[in-house]
Order: structure tokens, then C-alpha cells, then sequence
């Protein structure tokens, strides 16, 4: 049995992106402050293969557990056929989503809008490294395998999450079709500045 994932990358990558998502829906958060803070979403996914030696930021998700994400799903769907505005995605988020029971926080996704040197490498190696970074010291590295999907749950759920954000307050609805890639967390190392690399998982 795998060992639980530590309290630091939880807090990390989930409960301090959940509280400013709170802030914002209450009008809180400063622009510096969400800037900041979303850095932890913002990782340079570093992988080698034919492409080369390649790094490439891209923004990663949190996925729901295998048992429940067909219910995520059918909820949000329901929710896009609303035509739902900014301020009530962001809710709907918070209650139905960034919730840490129904989370799997040993699985990141993100989708490839571009399939150049991240897609020939990944297609290769099934592998890839993610650094974070936290002005000013914190960061973080993820050493992951790598699945691809493209007709899938994980594929629907990542493409609606895109989407949520960037297209359905705008148009109404889901358009993103895009190779999704699921992280499966093998390692991560705590690389800030006051650490000098140690590993906290497994």
C-alpha cells in the first residue's frame, strides 16, 4: 500500500489554490496575490526523448477519485447546459470539485494545446519531471509516469475543467478536445530554499 501523500504537498497544491478561489469569489484577493498563488498550477513539465531535452510550462489540474469522477462528470455537465457565468463556475468548483475527500492528490493532469516536443517525448518515455516554483523559496519536484488519453472520463473531465474556466462563461459551452496528459506521481522532493532536495513521498 502506498504511503499517504504528506500534509506539505497537500496544502501546497490544494488547499492554499482552494483558498484563494475563496478569496476571489469574495472579491478579496489583490492581483499580485492570485498571480502568486497561481504559480502552483504553473509547473515546467520537463521531459527527454526524441524531441530533446525539453521544458514547457503548462497549467495542471486535480482529478477526482476513478469512483466518483463519472458522477463529477454527469454534474458537470448538467451545470455547462446552464450557460453558467464566471462567478457561479468558481462556485461550483468549490462545492463539487476542490473538495479533498473526492481528490486523488497522487494524480495531476494537463492537456497539450500544442503536440510538439512535450508529445513526441511523452509518447516515447511515458515519463516526465515537474518543477514548481513559489516566489520566494518554495518549490517543489514531481517525478511522474505519464498516460495519454484522448476518449476517456480523464479526457472528458480535463477538456470540461479547461473549458469551465476559459470558454463556458464566454460561449456556453465545451469546445476543447485536446490530448490530455494524467501525471501519476512517483516521487516528490521538496527543493526549496531552505531544504536542498529531500524526498517526502514515498
Amino acid at each position: 500500500m502506498k504511503e499517504r501523500i504528506p500534509k506539505a504537498w497537500v496544502d501546497y497544491i490544494f488547499l492554499k489554490r482552494r483558498k484563494i478561489i475563496e478569496k476571489m469569489i469574495r472579491g478579496e484577493a489583490e492581483a499580485k496575490d492570485i498571480y502568486l498563488e497561481f504559480t502552483r498550477t504553473l509547473p515546467a513539465i520537463v521531459t527527454y526523448g526524441p524531441a530533446g531535452l525539453n521544458a514547457s510550462i503548462k497549467m495542471i489540474g486535480l482529478l477526482p477519485k476513478k469512483e466518483i469522477l463519472g458522477e463529477i462528470l454527469s454534474k458537470m455537465k448538467s451545470f455547462i447546459k446552464k450557460k453558467p457565468k464566471m462567478k457561479e463556475v468558481v462556485k461550483f468548483l468549490l462545492d463539487s470539485v476542490y473538495v479533498e475527500d473526492i481528490l486523488d492528490l497522487t494524480k495531476l493532469f494537463t492537456l497539450d494545446l500544442a503536440l510538439k516536443n512535450t508529445w513526441k517525448n511523452i509518447n516515447e518515455t511515458k515519463s516526465a519531471v515537474l518543477i514548481f516554483f513559489t516566489p520566494p523559496s518554495v518549490s517543489y519536484m514531481v517525478k511522474a509516469e505519464v498516460t495519454i488519453h484522448r476518449d476517456d472520463d480523464v479526457f472528458m473531465f480535463a477538456n470540461y475543467m479547461h473549458d469551465l474556466f476559459h470558454v463556458v462563461p464566454i460561449k456556453g459551452k465545451v469546445i476543447s478536445r485536446s490530448p490530455t496528459y494524467l501525471f501519476h506521481i512517483e516521487e516528490i522532493w521538496d527543493k526549496s530554499a531552505d531544504k536542498f532536495g529531500i524526498k517526502i513521498y514515498p
